[in-house]
This record gives structure tokens, sequence and C-alpha cells, in this order.
């Protein structure tokens, strides 16, 4: 392989990883049509993998711009993202962000293409992304399921992996084990403090270690992001959200 095709080959990778951490907010908000045994079972395994983690340390990774973001060995090599924020927002502003789907492009990396599969209520979906990797990484896409609830002060946003919603696709690699919680604090002044956790496998045969490195720099930059675009939602009021 000539140097030039080398280094295009780790730009891809790089820009691979970095959709992928990205994405994970868009998936937030489309996901599943599981029977209530399916959801138990998926509760289960769920905390018995967070028991597993409890006892690794957090590890602080990024201090700038109101944004810290923290990592901590999961398993099979991979790391799982944590990362906190201040954030001038409203709760309604943050769904609408998230929920507005024709416009990600503007703050997430690579998507290509969403689709919601099902809606199972008014805050929980299934949605079906797909990814355009560029060369020479195969064309990634997701399913997954989605759940938000407000307690006050406090909104919630959970995401989990739905792949067993739709068979594998043709021409691409499926990513899995897909885990994120959103988790927000209204503050005062309008803003709200936000802690993000997340973890996923992105399949194929990428080495752990360029996984990892680039799951920490598409965290930080999905934050930017956000907090560039979610200002020009703070308008708009949600029929689901009392601000």
């Amino acid at each position: 392989m000539h140097l030039y095709q080398l280094q295009q080959g780790i730009r891809s990778m790089r820009m691979l990883m970095l959709m992928l951490v990205t994405m994970l907010p868009i998936v937030a908000l489309a996901n599943s049509a599981e029977t209530r045994t399916e959801s138990i079972d998926a509760a289960t395994k769920n905390t018995a993998e967070l028991v597993q983690t409890q006892r690794k340390p957090w590890l602080v990774s990024y201090n700038q711009d109101a944004i810290t973001l923290y990592k901590r060995e999961h398993k099979d090599g991979l790391v799982e993202i944590r990362v906190h924020a201040d954030v001038k927002t409203t709760f309604s502003g943050f769904l609408h962000l998230f929920e507005d789907t024709k416009h990600v492009s503007k703050w997430l990396h690579n998507v290509d293409s969403t689709k919601v599969l099902s809606q199972i209520s008014m805050n929980e979906n299934i949605v079906y992304t797909t990814f355009a990797a560029p060369w020479p990484a195969l064309d990634r896409d997701m399913v997954t399921y989605s759940r938000y609830y407000q307690q006050g002060k406090r909104l919630v946003l959970e995401i989990r992996d739905a792949s067993e919603y739709l068979a594998k696709q043709s021409g691409f690699i499926r990513i899995t084990q897909v885990k994120s919680r959103w988790e927000l604090t209204k503050l005062e002044d309008g803003q709200v403090f936000i802690m993000y956790t997340a973890f996923a496998d992105p399949g194929g045969a990428l080495p752990d270690w360029l996984v990892n490195q680039l799951a920490i720099d598409g965290a930080i930059e999905t934050f930017k992001g956000l907090k560039r675009e979610i200002q020009h939602y703070q308008h708009l009021s949600h029929p689901n959200i009392v601000d």
C-alpha cells in the first residue's frame, strides 16, 4: 500500500469513529416495539453491565469550555464516555434539537439517513439510522429504542440497542451494544446541567485504541455542536414538556 493510501485510510477511520460517537444522541429519540418481558430482560442485562463497570474509576480526559469529559474501562478493551456540561437551554429546546432530523448534519457527523420505524408512544420510538463511512471502512447502521420523561426540574432521555427489531441489512455493519443516557437538571438563569453517558460497539475490525481515542474526540465535537445549534430552538415549546 502506498503511503498516500495509508494516510487516507487512517483519516477515514477517524471520520468513521467521530460519526459513531456523535450519532448516539439522534438515535436517542427513536426506538423499540418490544414486549414488556423483553424490556425487563434488557433492563436486567443493563443493570448487570452497570454493576460490572461501577468498580472502574472515571478519568478526566478533557476539561474546557464548560465541557468535562470522563472515560472509564467498560469491557472488551473499549471505554465508556461520560460528559458533564452547562448549557443554556429549555427542556423543550433540547428535545426539538434532537427531533429535528432534517438538520442533524449541522452538529452530527456523517449521518446518511434516519427513519422512524415505529412510534410506540408519545415519548418512545424506534429508529433506523445509516451512516456513509469513508473508504476503506464499510457503511454502518443502527437500530435503537429511546424514551424520555420529565420529573420536575429533571429531564431524562434513555437510548439502547434495538437491533432485534430489524434484521441485518445487506451492505452495512450493524453497530451494537448501544447504550446512552442524557440527564438534564435545571440550574439558575436558564442554564441546564447535562450529564451524558454513552457506550457502543462499532463492529468491524478497528483497533480498540483507535476506537477509544476517537470516541473521546467525537463526544467533544458533539457537545460543541450541540451548544452552538441548540440556541436556534429556544423559542419553541414542546407538547410533552413543562418548561
